[in-house]
């Protein structure tokens, strides 16, 4: 009979014993792509500077002529603006740093001589950039390195003194 009692005992083991069952359940898993603008591979913080944006050059020019100057934009070479494809970009450029007189101003390095320049946003110089006013930044071949559309007409006197004349715009972009 132990033989019986003890398969019997084997045989409620077996039916007491716990049963594993699968269960499933779901979660989330998201990212949000933001648009947006990289200058030289990072994001900038909000208002930070990102050094020098390149030169606006009128080039020499004698001092009698009153022939007006054309420059467009020089990029720097290292700064790069990448951003996402359809993202609005705009720009404002300030007055300068010798606003006066309702006209940006080159001032003669260690005098007081000026030349009254203007900035334009295409290169048939016909649409002015007036500081501190919104212009569109066409981004339609980014990622690609963008150019800024900043294009200058400068108008010497003829009577210009002879030196070097320059001013320092701030440009801002904003995404």
């Amino acid at each position: 009979m132990r033989i019986g009692a003890a398969a019997a005992g084997t045989a409620l083991l077996a039916a007491a014993a716990p049963t594993w069952a699968a269960t499933s359940a779901t979660m989330s898993v998201s990212a949000q792509i933001v648009a947006g603008c990289a200058i030289n591979g990072a994001v900038p913080a909000s208002g930070a500077s990102v050094g020098s944006l390149g030169a606006l050059d009128f080039g020499s020019v004698a001092s009698l002529s009153t022939a007006p100057l054309r420059a467009a934009l020089t990029p720097a070479a290292t700064v790069s603006l990448r951003c996402t494809p359809g993202v609005p970009v705009t720009m404002t450029v300030d007055g300068g740093l010798h606003y006066a007189g309702g006209s940006r101003g080159m001032v003669l390095t260690g005098g007081t001589a000026r030349i009254a320049y203007a900035l334009f946003s295409d290169s048939a110089y016909s649409a002015t950039i007036q500081p501190g006013a919104t212009v569109s930044v066409n981004v339609a071949g980014s990622p690609s390195p963008l150019t800024l559309p900043i294009f200058g007409q400068a108008t010497p006197t003829g009577l210009t003194s002879a030196g070097l004349y320059s001013d320092t715009l701030t440009v801002t972009l904003q995404w």
